[in-house]
């Protein structure tokens, strides 16, 4: 799988080193480094450019808009996805975003737990894009509904999204009565350990997967995750 290169700009360095140590705990995103200022960004962008900017709104020497809208009307520039980081009464600025094409928008104090959400969609996201050669209605429906999330998700419990758990769905259907660890659904979909078990206990818990401890020779038993024929959907 290629990696998927993010600039962190970011004036406040410990929240720009969590958002660092989050993007590693994926297997997929690759954290190329962090710019303080507007001036720093606009130089990483033209030496790296990255897939995925999360830009914070307020720096030292400007706003982050303010650079999303260079990005944009640069043509010539390698195209980038931005995630927004506002200021909750920021509903104009939100408003232009959205406008502009923002990929996605994280209100301050930044939920990590949110954070590995967009993560986790927009790997979702990119890897639909690739899986279509030729397009036909209802791929761009499903895209468009990874994009705008599902209606539904207000059904779901704190923590599980449904575009991310349609992924694992799908993933455990496509490949009945194979035996997943955490390791192996992390190898296969992107998403971070943290996730990926999360959502594995989700589904066992939920009658969708059967889940067991596997005991191996040496060291700790091993959690297991498998569906069967007879597992009913839900």
């Amino acid at each position: 799988m290629d990696l998927i290169d993010v600039l962190i700009v970011e004036d406040d360095a410990k929240i720009a080193q969590t958002h660092s140590e989050i993007l590693r705990q994926t297997t997929r995103f690759n954290p190329i480094g962090i710019a303080e200022t507007l001036q720093m960004a606009r130089t990483m962008i033209k030496i790296h450019k990255p897939s995925v900017i999360i830009l914070d709104n307020y720096l030292p020497d400007g706003t982050g808009i303010d650079l999303f809208r260079e990005i944009i009307a640069d043509k010539s520039s390698h195209k980038t996805n931005v995630v927004l980081v506002t200021a909750s009464d920021e509903i104009d600025t939100i408003k232009t975003a959205m406008k502009l094409g923002c990929f996605d928008y994280l209100l301050k104090p930044v939920s990590y737990e949110r954070l590995q959400e967009t993560l986790d969609r927009y790997i979702t996201l990119n890897t639909a894009m690739r899986a279509y050669d030729n397009l036909e209605q209802r791929h761009i429906d499903e895209l468009f509904n990874i994009q705008l999330r599902d209606k539904h998700q207000q059904s779901l419990p704190k923590g599980i999204e449904s575009i991310t758990l349609e992924t694992i769905k799908r993933v455990f259907s496509q490949h009945i009565g194979v035996r997943y660890t955490v390791d192996r659904l992390v190898t296969e979909t992107g998403i971070s350990k943290t996730t990926a078990r999360r959502y594995l206990e989700y589904c066992s818990a939920n009658g969708l997967l059967t889940a067991e401890n596997e005991y191996g020779k040496v060291g700790r038993p091993e959690r297991v995750y498998v569906k069967n024929g007879d597992v009913n959907e839900r």
